[in-house]
C-alpha cells in the first residue's frame, strides 16, 4: 500500500472504535488512586463511537474528508478530560492532512505530528507521563524514520505502534504517582489501544465487518417528571447534505423555530438539532438547502413519561436522547443577561444547586462525564445573553470549555472541581451584578472553601504512608488522600481534622444515596461534637460513589 485513502482511513479509525470499546473495562481499570473515577476506556470509547456516526452516510475515498467528519464527531461526542485530549487528537491530524485525497508515509507522518502538536496546545498545563507524551513519542519516531528513506503507511503506522507501547511502558517512569499505583497512564493505554485496532485492521487481523457494540455507561438515576404540557417536544435532529452550505445562516432561519439549537459542520455537511413544536417547518426549510439524512424527531414528553414510569428501562446513551440528561431546570422562562449551568452527580444536589440560582442542573460527575454536546445543549436551554458554566469535577472541565466552538451566546467556565466548590461559586453569584463583576464574586467564594470526600478503595494500594485495603472507605481532603480504614465514620472525622482549622465557621455535609438518613444524622451529631466552634449543616445529596460530599468555609 503506497498510500492510504479515505476508504481504508474509514475502516481502519472503525476498527480502532471496535477494539477501544472491547477494552475499555482494561482501561478503566487503570486508576491512579484508589478511588472509582475509573472512567477514561469509556469516556475515550465514548468519544470515538460520536466519530463514527459521523461517518455513517460520509462515502468518500479523501482522506482528509473522513479525518474533518472524525474530528467533528469526536469532539461533539467528546467527554472528559480523556475524550476531549482524543477529539484534539484527531482534530490536528485531520490538519496534518490537509486536502489531501490520499497520503503516503510522509505525509502520515505529519500528520501523526501534527496530532501531538494539537493535543499539547489544547491543554493548559501539559503533564508528562500521560497520553501527551504517548503522542509526543509517536510523532517524534515516524518523523524520525520518514527523515532518511521512503515508508509505506502501513510501515509508518507500525513505527507508530512500536513507540506508542515502548513510551506507554515508560510512563510510570515520568510520572511518579503512576508508579506509586503500579499502572501506566489510562489515558495513554486508550490511545495505544486504538492506534493497535487500526493497524490491525490495516495488516488483515482484523475484520470489520460491524459496528462496535454500543457502549454501555452508567444507568441514570434522578429524572425528574415533566408536570403540565412541555413547550417545544419534538427533539429533531438530522443531517445536511449539500454544496456551500453556510452555517450561519442555517442557525439565523432555523433559530426562531424552537430552542436548543445546534448547528455545526462545513459547506458540504451540516448537522442540526432543534426543540420544537414543528418539526415540519424545519425539515421543510432544510430541504430546499440540500439533501437530508439521519432524520430522527423524538416526543420528548413521552420519553420523560416512559422513563419515570419505568425507571428500570433508564440508559443513559449520550446523544440519542438529549433530555434524559437534565435534572433539573429553574422554573422562570423569562430573558435574563446571565445564567448559569451546573454538572451535578445527584438529585438532591441538583435542587440545591437550582435553589442557588442555577438555570440547568446537568447530570454528571464521576464516571458519568457529560459530552461536549450535551453541554452545549444544556447552554442552549438557558434563555440568557451569556452562560457560566460549574463543571463541579476536574474530568468535565475541558468539556466545559469546548462549549465555547459551538455556542453563539458568551460561555464562561469556572473551573470547580468539586461540588462545594460549585456551591460557593453560587453563594457568590448575584443576578444584580454583570458577568465580569459575577465571575470575580465566584471565583473569590471558591478560594474561601476547602472540600472533602469519601468514596472506597477498589484495590489495595498505598497513599504516603497510609496502607489501604480493597474496599476500604477513604476520605480526600483537595483531592488529596488524608483517612483510610473501615469505619465510615473514623474516616469521616478524620477527613476533617485535615480540613478544619481555628477559622472554620461552617461544615456542610452532602449524604449519597447509599447512606441511610439516620446514619447521616448520627454522622452529624459527632462531627458538631468534635468540632464545637462550627455550625454543622446536613443535605440529602443523592450523589452516587461518594458516602459523603463535605464543604468546610
Amino acid at each position: 500500500m503506497d498510500v492510504l485513502n479515505g476508504i481504508e482511513f474509514k475502516r481502519i479509525i472503525t476498527a480502532a472504535a471496535q477494539v477501544l470499546a472491547e477494552s475499555k473495562e482494561q482501561i478503566n481499570a487503570l486508576n491512579v488512586f484508589p478511588v472509582p473515577d475509573g472512567d477514561t476506556g469509556t469516556n475515550m470509547a465514548l468519544t470515538l463511537q460520536s466519530a463514527l456516526r459521523e461517518l455513517d452516510n460520509l462515502e468518500t475515498e479523501s482522506i482528509s474528508k473522513v479525518a474533518q467528519a472524525i474530528a467533528r464527531g469526536s469532539l461533539m461526542g467528546a467527554r472528559g478530560n480523556s475524550g476531549v485530549i482524543l477529539s484534539q487528537y484527531f482534530r490536528g491530524f485531520s490538519d496534518g492532512l490537509g486536502k489531501l485525497k490520499a497520503a503516503n508515509g510522509r505525509q502520515l507522518a505529519k500528520a501523526f505530528d501534527q496530532a501531538s502538536k494539537r493535543t499539547y496546545k489544547a491543554v493548559m498545563k501539559p503533564v508528562e507521563g500521560t497520553m501527551l507524551t504517548v503522542g509526543r513519542v509517536i510523532a517524534e519516531a515516524c518523523s524520525a524514520a520518514c527523515e532518511n528513506e521512503e515508508l509505506s503507511p502501513v510501515e509508518v503506522w507500525k513505527v507508530a505502534v512500536q513507540a506508542g507501547t515502548k513510551a506507554l511502558e515508560n510512563t510510570p517512569n515520568i510520572l511518579p504517582v503512576l508508579k506509586q499505583a503500579g499502572v501506566v497512564d489510562a489515558g495513554g493505554k486508550g490511545l495505544l489501544v486504538a492506534l493497535e485496532g487500526a493497524y490491525k485492521a490495516l495488516v488483515g487481523e482484523i475484520d470489520v465487518s460491524d459496528r462496535p457494540a454500543p457502549v454501555q455507561e452508567q444507568i441514570q438515576e434522578g429524572i425528574t417528571r415533566i408536570e403540565g404540557v412541555l413547550v417545544n417536544k419534538y427533539c429533531t435532529e438530522f443531517l445536511i447534505k449539500g454544496e456551500r452550505l453556510d452555517v450561519d445562516q442555517i442557525r439565523s432561519q432555523l433559530e426562531p423555530k424552537g430552542e436548543s439549537l445546534l448547528v455545526v459542520g462545513d459547506q458540504q455537511v451540516v448537522k442540526i438539532h432543534i426543540h420544537t413544536d414543528h418539526p415540519g417547518q424545519v425539515l421543510e426549510y432544510c430541504t430546499g438547502i440540500g439533501d437530508l439524512t439521519d432524520i430522527k424527531i423524538d416526543n420528548m414528553q413521552f420519553q420523560n413519561e416512559m422513563i419515570t414510569d419505568e425507571p428500570e428501562m433508564q440508559n443513559h446513551n449520550g446523544l440519542s436522547n438529549s433530555n434524559n440528561t437534565i435534572i433539573s431546570r429553574n422554573s422562570s422562562t423569562e430573558k435574563k443577561p446571565i445564567g448559569v449551568v451546573a454538572v451535578v452527580p445527584g438529585n438532591g444536589l441538583a435542587e440545591i444547586f437550582t435553589s442557588l440560582g442555577v438555570d440547568v442542573a446537568l447530570y454528571g460527575g464521576q464516571t458519568m462525564n457529560p459530552s461536549t454536546e450535551e453541554l452545549v445543549r444544556a447552554v442552549e436551554d438557558v434563555n440568557a445573553d451569556a452562560v457560566i458554566i460549574l463543571p463541579n469535577n476536574k474530568n468535565v472541565i475541558f468539556s466545559a470549555q469546548q462549549v465555547k466552538e459551538f455556542i453563539d451566546k458568551r460561555v464562561e467556565v469556572i473551573a470547580t472541581t468539586t461540588v462545594p466548590q460549585g456551591v460557593a461559586a453560587m453563594v457568590g453569584f448575584a443576578e444584580h451584578l454583570d458577568l465580569e463583576a459575577n465571575l470575580q464574586a465566584m471565583e473569590e467564594e471558591v478560594a474561601n472553601v476547602r472540600s472533602g470526600e469519601i468514596t472506597f478503595a477498589v484495590r489495595s494500594t498505598k497513599a504516603g504512608e497510609l496502607s489501604i485495603e480493597e474496599q476500604d472507605y477513604i476520605g480526600l481532603a483537595d483531592g488529596k488522600i488524608v483517612a483510610a480504614g473501615q469505619s465510615l465514620t473514623d474516616v469521616g472525622l478524620t477527613l476533617l481534622d485535615n480540613l478544619v482549622d481555628d477559622d472554620s465557621s461552617l461544615i456542610s455535609i452532602y449524604y449519597g444515596d447509599d447512606l441511610d438518613p439516620e446514619a447521616a444524622e448520627l454522622f452529624k451529631q459527632e462531627v458538631a461534637n468534635r468540632f464545637g466552634h462550627c455550625e454543622v449543616e446536613l443535605y440529602q445529596g443523592g450523589q452516587p460513589l461518594y458516602f459523603y460530599i463535605i464543604s468546610v468555609e
